[in-house]
Parts: C-alpha cells; structure tokens; sequence
C-alpha cells in the first residue's frame, strides 16, 4: 500500500486488456469477478456485501435512493444558462455552448447528464464527467473544439498514478506528474484508457492517497451508515418472510388425553387433516373459509407478527439516519404521519440554501474551469428562482433590500457613508469617479451640484419638471 513500493503486476499489462484485474486488493475490499454484477438477493441474503455495492442499494433500498435522489432530481432540474463575466447577460447567440445544455451527447440531455453526475458523486463519493475529443488537443479551451460530454460509470473507474518512486505527491508539481492518466473497467465490453486532461473528477468528501483502486477517490457517505443500512436489510427481509408466508406459522396439537397425559396424532390423522386442508378449505373457487375436524386440535403459534416486530418504526429510523447523512431534516422523510408536519417548506427551504444551492454553484464553477470558459469571459450559472418554496425567500430579501437601501440614502444624506458605500451595502458595484468616494460634506459645490441632479433625475415630480399634473380630457378617457 505504500507510494514506494514495487508496481504490481496489473500495472505492467496493457490497459487494452479486458481481463486486467485491481492494482491491489486488501481484505476489505474484495471486488467480484470480471463482469459479475452483485445481485438485490445477494444483497439481502449479506447485508454487508453493500459495503462495495452502493449503486444496487442505491437501485433497491427505498431509504437510500430518497436523499440521494432527493438532491440530485433537484440540482438537475434547475435553470443553466452560459453567460458573460463582464455584464452577466446570458449567451443567446453561441452554438457550441448551447449544445452543451442541450444535448451533451448523443445519448443524454443535459438534465439526465447532470442527474447521473450527482448519483454518482453522493451515492460513490465520485463522479466522472469526460470530454470525448481527440488525445492531440492538450491545454485547449474544450469548449471550442469538443461537443460530446459523458458521465463515466464511476463503480468501473480506476485512477492510474505515475509509474515510480519519484511521485512529488504534496510537493509542487502539475497533475500530470502524479496522475498517468484514468481507466474505464467496464467488464468484458469495455476497457479504456483515457488522457488526464479530457477527465473531470468530482468528489464528494476526503481523498486517499493510498495506491490500488481507490487511489484519489473518495469513500461513499453511504459508508458511514452501514449499521443503519444493514438494519434496514434485515428487517425488509423479515416483512417479506411474514408477508409471503415462508416457513411455519405454527404447530397443530392434539388436545385429546388419557390417563397418561396429551394423545399425539397418528400418521392417519396427520395425513387426513392435511387434505382437507388443502383440499376443501381456503379462499379459493368451492373451498370453505373455515375447517371441520373431528379431532379436538389446538395451535401454537411459533412466528412473530408485523405488529410485534415493529418494523416501520426501525425503518423510520434507519431511513432519519442516512437521510441526515446527506443535510436531508427528519421531517422531510417519507412516511404515514407527513401531513402532521407544518414546517415543511422551511426545512425544504433550508435544504435548497444549505445542500442543492451551494452544490449546483461549486458544479457550475468547476465545470466551468473544465470546459476553460475563463479565458473567453464566459461561465456557467444555475438558477432556482422558479422553486416554490424559494419564493417567500426571494420577497423577504426584496424586502430587506428595500431597507437596506432607505438606511443607506439616510446615512448618505446626513454625510456618514460615500455614495459606493452606499452601492456596496445593496451589492453593487463602486463607480470610478472618485468623488463617489467622498461623502457629502466632504464633496465640493460642484460635485454637489451633480450628485443632486442624480437625486433629482429619481424623485423629481411632475410639477418640479415644470409639468403640473393635469386631469385628461374628455376624450382621453378610457384610453
């Protein structure tokens, strides 16, 4: 596991190899065979096999797919738009940018792109989104000269590090000198090499270092909620037992007794309760709900019922738990109860401010620098305007602004701020001139003169234009 030591064999083969297996594998991290997906019976049958399935309980498991699903939907759904940095108008007019928010290739939209990026990302901690485009075109804005976009399959990613010892990890050095390039291990239909600067690499919490599979990925959320998960496991697993009725439900007794104690039932009569069991009685065409037997018979029940194994209020429970890993409030979670719950919308709102917001502004940013959109004054931006519960948000920072601006002209009259102080404190930006920079006492008559022309130009009425406000005519009326 050391940076220093001898490359193992899989890293001498050839990456065109479809049966090239983990640089490294340890005791915990066993992978399957080449091509062997887990399946949701094995999953259930060893909870602990999703310590290196999060996709299939992400895919069978209702608790796990709410809040990954939660945020991801919510991202994807919201408003991208490519604009420009010095005015911050969007860009009609670009072809090759708007393909991309059309259809970044020829197999997605950019919604399911953006979708698909984010359940990687917080389902396996890692996401990798690839600029498909020829390994000649190195240090180009990808932009200009790329038009398909695609979200690996981030279970079959391998990173691949600079062969040696030489490896200047925490030293300067350029991601070249430590990361040789990225590997698609997808089975026996696919394995790729791909170069390191048509790859993006998202991350969703800390980094390992270590050499092997998982060398500059990041481990799952999910990897923290494993007790919760197995809970959930097992008790889906026990509702599904009682419900589909697999093994015994109990023991039919002979109460017949003699001078010795209980008579146990002959074969004979084992055998003849069992046909009329199956024979006359149950809910089926010409059977009867109820059974007749002239044996005095008694049951024991030996299986435990839903009621008393209480299952919704573990799931609950466990579904809280890994919901909470991901910022998703208790009260958000499905359940029977919902309608109880008035506060709603402020934890709904809260989750858009604190989790999807900051998410879908840190993905705009970075796959902006991917694409290399800096140099031509161009960036990605999402907006979520049109969300319900941001709208009461939206009128309260009006709102607050319209206050913020009342203080300002107040404090600005009375000579205690500059005119941009006053621009700064409702968020916009400084004029050059630097009598903005001065307050009212401090500026000269003639600057003076200006800065109430600027005043009266916004609060001049009619009258003061030397236009009194006159009563329309007759004919005007209506108009």
């Amino acid at each position: 596991m050391s940076w220093f030591s001898k490359k193992s064999k899989s890293e001498e083969e050839p990456v065109q190899d479809a049966n090239v297996e983990d640089v490294s594998e340890t005791g915990e991290e066993k992978k399957l065979p080449e091509g062997r997906k887990i399946s949701v019976e094995e999953l259930f049958s060893s909870p602990y096999v999703c310590s290196r399935n999060f996709l299939a309980l992400f895919q069978s498991v209702p608790e796990v797919f709410f809040p990954i699903d939660y945020i991801a939907s919510r991202i994807a759904g919201a408003s991208f738009q490519f604009k420009k940095v010095k005015d911050d108008s969007v860009v009609w007019a670009n072809k090759n940018l708007n393909q991309i928010l059309l259809r970044p290739n020829c197999l997605m939209t950019w919604k399911q792109n953006v979708y698909q990026h984010f359940v990687y990302k917080l389902c396996l901690g890692n996401s990798f989104t690839r600029a498909a485009m020829s390994d000649n075109f190195t240090n180009v804005e990808k932009w200009r000269y790329c038009s398909n976009y695609w979200e690996l399959p981030a279970d079959a990613m391998e990173v691949l590090p600079v062969l040696g010892s030489n490896i200047p990890l925490f030293g300067i050095a350029d991601q070249e000198e430590i990361i040789r390039g990225y590997r698609l291990n997808y089975g026996a239909l696919s394995t790729m090499s791909i170069a390191v600067n048509q790859v993006w690499h998202d991350r969703d919490g800390c980094v390992s270092y270590y050499s092997g599979n998982g060398f500059m990925k990041s481990q799952s959320r999910l990897m923290s909620q494993m007790k919760p998960i197995s809970n959930l496991i097992a008790v889906y697993e026990a509702r599904n037992v009682i419900y589909v009725k697999r093994g015994g439900l109990g023991f039919l007794i002979n109460l017949k007794q003699d001078e010795t104690g209980s008579i146990a039932m002959t074969d004979d009569e084992k055998k003849d309760i069992l046909q009329q069991h199956y024979g006359k009685y149950g809910v089926g065409k010409d059977q009867l709900p109820y059974g007749l037997s002239d044996i005095p018979l008694g049951f024991v029940r030996t299986n435990l019922t839903i009621a008393e194994l209480q299952p919704f209020e573990e799931t609950l429970a466990d579904g809280i738990s890994i919901a909470g890993a991901y910022g998703i409030p208790a009260v958000l979670v499905p359940r029977k109860d919902q309608a109880t719950f008035s506060n709603q919308s402020t934890a709904e709102k809260s989750v858009y401010s604190s989790i999807i917001i900051p998410f879908a502004k840190q993905f705009c940013r970075e796959f902006t620098e991917f694409l290399g959109l800096e140099s031509s004054g161009y960036y990605l931006d999402c907006d979520f305007s049109d969300v319900d519960c941001l709208q009461e948000g939206l009128k309260e920072a009006e709102e607050v602004k319209t206050n913020i601006n009342t203080r300002c002209k107040d404090q600005f009259l009375s000579g205690l701020i500059t005119y941009n102080d006053w621009r700064a404190q409702i968020g916009e930006s400084k004029f050059e001139n630097p009598m903005f920079d001065k307050t009212l006492f401090e500026m000269s008559d003639k600057e003076r003169e200006i800065i109430k022309q600027i005043f009266s130009l916004n609060t001049k009425s009619e009258v003061e234009n030397g236009r009194e406000s006159q009563k329309p005519s007759i004919q005007d009326k209506g108009k």
